[in-house]
């Protein structure tokens, strides 16, 4: 009897902390408004990343919406850091703004982890790395392009920076 209860309040713990890694923070309390909130929500902003990567892509799915939300407007106002948006790695993205929402977290979590990289190129390469398992996994591969196929392919055989940049 008391390896059951044991067992069911551990079950019970483990299923907390599970659905706790899920959940989003209140957006709605964190404001943007100057250079030092930025700095701030960086911590926030962290959880929101961590939050889409654990979460399918699903256009139905409002705490998603809003968490796509905060981080395009914290990557837009942010002083601290330069997100390169270039035609050259987004176009693999464009016909899917889930996806294009993916490699701007991707994007994002790279430059939090790594604030002294600055080139655009080891940046791009950095969030390709992080968002082409998650798309591989997460999202619709039937709706995916060609081109979007031939990137994965070079990342799964370990030629991506000569893919995108020949």
């Amino acid at each position: 009897m008391r390896n059951t209860v044991f067992a069911f309040f551990l079950l019970l713990f483990i299923n907390a902390g599970l659905s706790y890694g899920q959940e989003l923070p209140n957006l709605k309390s964190v404001k943007l408004n100057k250079k030092a909130s930025y700095k701030q929500a960086e911590p926030t902003v962290t959880k929101v990343v961590d939050y889409l990567f654990k979460t399918p892509a699903d256009r139905k799915n409002k705490a998603r919406n809003e968490a796509g939300r905060f981080l395009v407007d914290w990557m837009n106002g942010t002083p601290d850091y330069v997100f390169y948006l270039e035609e050259k790695e987004t176009h693999f993205f464009n016909t899917d703004s889930d996806l294009l929402l993916m490699y701007m977290a991707a994007l994002t979590k790279f430059s939090l982890e790594n604030p002294a990289v600055k080139e655009k190129q080891k940046q791009a390469l950095g969030g390709m790395n992080l968002v082409l398992p998650y798309l591989y996994q997460h999202s619709n591969k039937k709706t995916w392009t060609k081109e979007l196929w031939q990137l994965y392919d070079a990342y799964k055989n370990g030629k991506l920076e000569q893919f995108l940049y020949p």
